[in-house]
């Protein structure tokens, strides 16, 4: 039997959302007298709202009601506001609304336009920065490595990077790029067609989303501006616009969280329900689309209903597995723990059998790869369960695996920083008085989430900024709910920031373009980006990026005019719009000069051009200091696969080729003589040489 203050929780919830509904039914009925001045304002405003929302038969006011539900001071606080708009004027108010409104609804009755409008947003969210460029350092290469071991090979089992063994990971993102370089290699370059798989993980991490968000506020399309605007949230924040496009396992990582995020989210929504009473019917004010915990299910839709987030919870827990081991699990199962103590309608039989089935669906990804690699090697399986899972949260690996800890307040500069907005919009959202509603779901669940996570984070011993990748899609829900409560003269200078600020930075990708098209005597002028950037060299013309960059350009251009309408949620449309525009602009007119200093391909293109000439058959190279990003694209650019010695002298090998700092090169010991050495052009530290060995004449013919 579940307790009274779960079942008064859910009462007061329904009560909450019946309220807000039969407002919103008075301020329908009101605007059918055209004859009141404050019924016309009203009447547009609802209008307005209605259409801003996709039709769902939500107000504006119960924008924020669905989202606070549990708050029993909506209603008045409404009511309220309807009273003080009704006392201002009517005429240029309504005529805003009602021109504001036209936009929203002419967009919103056309489905398909609109569902091409998300698409092409949806592409220029993914493709820029994904698509076009060689394997950059440091994990693009050395993921890309262990692919193309995968295609060369077929060894699924144990990731092996230019020859050597890397078992940082595991392997599931492996598994899916080199499945992708399979089929589309043939149409794409193979780094390409592998980094399609970032853009694969990112596209089911944006579904999951904005399918938590569509759950969390009831919303009947998935157009409703708050699912729209909690994908903004996610899409515009730093982190995950500077590494969703790259090819490396943490895109999966933050896949697998939202997907786990999602079923857990909807199990524990589907429980605080009250099962549907076998008589009486939905009160006919409440909206088919209140927030779920307001309504009844039947029992098949139950049931349904469990399945589905059962099933997501234990894959979103595997997919988090494979690829990047114990971490997220465990931050799952630490949230799961504190579901159960903090709803008591989740400790039930039902839930624990909707664990039972996630935990089955779970089994395959827990089980079938690491028995396998455990029954390969017990070593290697030793190395990435003790040294790179436990080894790196507390540390005694990390002297030799590397990623130490900065600083004690890294995780929260990070979040500040590369989390904005999504980590400071949350943490808005708790301290204006979100954290009242403890136990609302939206509220709990991704601050528990999140919370945990950060804190693992900060007490590890290893981090990186990318870490926080997996918590800022349910992060997304929370901060939803600090934008609602924003004033809004906040959103309308948050709208004029980002449009002066993506606007100018726009403006100056286009100018540093038009600049390094120029002859390289003219460059001067970006001796800034000296420090980064080679600046002897002429950036070429490709009409493919220069149409890219304009369609980016004029398609911000023609969204800015409707982020004025869509109220508090002007900012959030902005700054994303506005970054998506300014990183796409960047991967498309700045490419190839970025591909150029951060890539290998000409470095190594060099060297393959003399080796043709000398290398002989049955010749081999060793290697010292080599490191994991550089061997790959050894292999990759020349076909060669070295072979790590660190002693010189005793290789047997013809070549070697040696990693070293610039301003610490020395020699290798014995009788090696300089054949090649370069760097990356972008690169000022890094200094790459291979050597040939010499045998002392006199040696030879004392031999003979």
């Amino acid at each position: 039997m579940q307790d009274k203050q779960s079942a008064r929780w859910r009462a007061e919830n329904a009560t909450t959302a019946a309220s807000t509904s039969a407002a919103l039914a008075g301020d329908t009925r009101e605007t059918a007298h055209p004859g009141s001045p404050a019924g016309q304002l009203r009447g547009a405003r609802a209008r307005a709202a209605h259409a801003a929302l996709g039709g769902n038969g939500l107000s504006g006011s119960h924008m924020t009601g669905a989202a606070e539900a549990a708050a029993p001071t909506n209603s008045a606080a409404s009511a309220q506001a309807a009273n003080t708009a009704s006392a201002a004027p009517a005429t240029l108010p309504a005529d805003r609304a009602a021109r504001g409104l036209q936009r929203w609804r002419a967009l919103a009755a056309i489905r398909p336009l609109l569902w091409l409008v998300a698409l092409a947003i949806l592409c220029a969210w993914l493709l820029p920065g994904t698509l076009g460029h060689e394997p950059w350092k440091q994990d693009e290469t050395y993921t890309f490595g262990i692919i193309q071991h995968m295609l060369d090979t077929g060894d699924l089992v144990v990731p092996t990077n230019a020859g050597q063994p890397f078992v940082e990971k595991p392997p599931i993102y492996d598994w899916i790029a080199a499945g992708l370089a399979w089929m589309f290699g043939r149409y794409l370059p193979l780094h390409d067609a592998a980094r399609l798989a970032s853009a694969l993980f990112a596209g089911l991490t944006v579904y999951y989303t904005a399918r938590v968000a569509r759950r969390a506020v009831g919303a009947s399309s998935w157009f409703d501006l708050r699912v729209i605007g909690t994908l903004a949230l996610f899409g515009g924040t730093l982190a995950v616009v500077k590494h969703v496009h790259d090819m490396m396992t943490d895109v999966a990582l933050m896949a697998g969280a939202a997907l786990g995020f999602c079923g857990l989210f909807e199990l524990v929504l589907v429980h605080l329900r009250e099962p549907a009473q076998p008589q009486p019917q939905m009160p006919p004010h409440l909206p088919p689309h209140a927030p779920l915990y307001a309504q009844s299910l039947d029992a098949r839709s139950r049931r349904y209903a469990i399945l589905s987030g059962a099933t997501m919870f234990g894959a979103g827990v595997g997919v988090s597995l494979l690829a990047k081991g114990l971490f997220v699990p465990l931050v799952f199962g630490a949230t799961t723990c504190a579901v159960l103590a903090l709803y008591p309608a989740c400790r039930s039989r039902s839930f624990a059998g909707a664990l039972g089935i996630a935990a089955l669906v779970c089994a395959p990804f827990a089980l079938i790869w690491p028995v396998c690699f455990y029954l390969r090697s017990e070593a290697l399986f030793k190395v990435w369960l003790w040294d790179n899972n436990v080894g790196r949260f507390f540390g005694f690996s990390v002297p030799e695996l590397g990623s130490e800890n900065e600083s004690r307040l890294f995780v929260l500069r990070t979040v500040l920083s590369v989390g904005f907005p999504v980590v400071p919009l949350a943490l808005a959202a708790l301290a204006s008085g979100v954290w009242r509603r403890w136990r609302d779901p939206r509220v709990a669940l991704p601050a528990i989430f999140a919370g945990i996570g950060f804190a693992v984070l900060q007490s590890s011993a290893t981090v990186r900024e990318l870490y926080i990748l997996p918590f800022i899609a349910p992060l997304a829900l929370l901060a939803m709910q600090g934008v609602e409560r924003l004033p809004a003269r906040l959103h309308t200078g948050w709208d004029m920031t980002s449009r002066v600020l993506f606007g100018s930075a726009a403006a100056l990708v286009w100018l540093v373009w038009s600049i390094m098209t120029s002859p390289a005597n003219t460059h001067a002028s970006l001796h800034r980006l000296g420090r980064w950037l080679p600046l002897d060299w002429v950036l070429p013309v490709k009409p493919v990026l220069i149409a890219g960059g304009l369609l980016l350009t004029l398609g911000w251009l023609w969204l800015l005019p409707s982020f004025k309408h869509a109220g508090k949620w002007r900012g959030a449309l902005s700054w994303c719009a506005g970054a998506v525009l300014v990183w796409g602009l960047i991967s498309t007119l700045l490419l190839p000069w970025l591909d150029y200093a951060k890539s290998y391909r000409s470095v190594f293109q060099d060297l393959g051009a003399k080796m043709d000439i000398e290398w002989n058959d049955g010749d081999c190279m060793a290697s010292t200091g080599l490191g994991e990003s550089e061997a790959p694209m050894l292999y990759y650019y020349t076909g060669i696969e070295h072979q790590p010695n660190e002693n010189p002298r005793t290789t047997g090998c013809t070549w070697l080729i040696e990693e070293s700092r610039r301003d610490n090169a020395r020699p290798p010991d014995g009788e090696w003589r300089l054949f090649w050495s370069g760097a990356r052009p972008g690169d000022s530290d890094e200094l790459l040489r291979v050597f040939v060995r010499t045998p002392v004449a006199g040696t030879v013919r004392g031999d003979d």
